[in-house]
């Protein structure tokens, strides 16, 4: 999801202290939150230098977003050719996305904009949410188009329905509430022939 902070002049980065620096923020944010997590936390944790970080990282968002990439990308929705697939594939990669301890911390530290860095929220919106949003949004769209939704469905409702069931079925409470809310929300959707 995201590329690696740009290069600065000087040595290049140790590839085991970059590693061991997302490793390190990865864990400070599982166990003690996005709001214990500092630059002299990691750097302690990573074996490395504050200096270090701030040379590589231009803010904490910047290293939380890196750090966080793969649990934080949700995907996109590919065109399969049939609606219930796709949109079966939708609810699938944002459940899977937000049910991820790791991504629940980066999403809820990116909408709050804990510590107003404006980037980090900027960055998760276009790189994670604005591209699956956009290919849910057509896999809905298609299904209109072949009539497969119920007659009078608003597709950007019906998109702002999956997010919202699912951020308050799997982020909101401590622990997710999984029990039929895939089959629900496909249902809801896109109801099955009778």
């Amino acid at each position: 999801m995201t590329e690696p902070a740009r290069r600065t002049p000087g040595r290049p980065r140790d590839v085991d202290t970059h590693e061991a620096v997302l490793e390190a923020t990865r864990a400070i944010l599982l166990e003690q939150g996005y709001h214990r997590l500092t630059f002299g936390a990691v750097a302690d944790a990573a074996g490395t230098t504050r200096s270090t970080l701030y040379r590589w990282w231009p803010t904490l968002g910047a290293l939380v977003l890196e750090a966080a990439a793969d649990n934080i990308d949700i995907g996109e929705v590919p065109d399969s050719g049939d609606s219930r697939t796709d949109v079966e594939c939708a609810v699938r990669q944002l459940i899977r996305t937000f049910s991820d301890p790791l991504a629940k911390i980066v999403i809820m530290a990116a909408i709050a904009n804990l510590d107003g860095d404006m980037d980090m929220a900027t960055r998760f919106r276009e790189e994670a949410v604005y591209p699956w949003r956009s290919t849910a949004a057509a896999a809905i769209e298609r299904a209109r188009d072949r009539g497969d939704l119920s007659p009078g469905s608003d597709p950007t409702f019906l998109l702002n329905v999956i997010v919202g069931t699912v951020f308050q079925c799997t982020v909101v409470p401590a622990k997710p509430m999984l029990d039929g809310l895939e089959g629900g929300l496909l249902d809801l959707i896109l109801p099955p022939a009778r």
